[in-house]
């Protein structure tokens, strides 16, 4: 946890503001000298903008929003960009993938965040693609793919002036 706050450049009090937790419990809590509660692992996770399971397991660095994953690293509708439902989703389904062809120069706008928990995967097919998740953004390329925790309000463009772009978004409800 004090990597998450210390990435944040959150000193204990601001984070103990911002969880309605307090320092010195928070300070025992990073010594490992107190375990927390569900509900309070809960709070400090919001209070960090990371996820519960990012103060549980741990890492070795600021959870990120975005994943990328590079090009050999391993229903419709009419917006901005006409898009395809790819598959029926069924009531109980929290999964739902569709297809977008992003013309030229066009960004899809800011979607709001999604509930807590929620993951978008992107996998560009053709052309070139910004994705911006909370502050982070990333630029992909035909072939790469990005998996994003969207509970922040994130949006996609094409910046490309002359190429439409096609992409694949999975989204899996949190």
């Amino acid at each position: 946890m004090k990597h998450h706050r210390e990435a944040a450049r959150l000193s204990l009090r601001d984070l103990a503001a911002r969880s309605d937790i307090s320092a010195s419990m928070i300070s025992d809590i990073e010594r490992g000298a107190k375990s927390p509660t569900v509900v309070t692992v809960v709070r400090l996770a919001r209070a960090l903008g990371v996820g519960v399971a990012a103060l549980v397991e741990g890492g070795d660095g600021a959870a990120s929003r975005i994943g990328v994953l590079r090009q050999g690293a391993t229903a419709h509708g009419a917006r901005p960009a006409p898009w395809d439902r790819l598959g029926p989703a069924l009531p109980d389904s929290r999964i739902e993938l569709m297809r977008f062809r992003i013309p030229p120069a066009t960004s899809l706008g800011v979607s709001p965040g999604h509930a807590a928990g929620t993951i978008e995967h992107v996998h560009v097919a053709e052309g070139r693609l910004c994705v911006t998740v909370g502050e982070e953004t990333a630029e992909l390329s035909a072939g790469d793919s990005c998996s994003c925790r969207t509970d922040v309000a994130h949006a996609i463009e094409n910046p490309d002036p002359d190429a439409e772009a096609l992409i694949y978004l999975v989204t899996e409800r949190g």
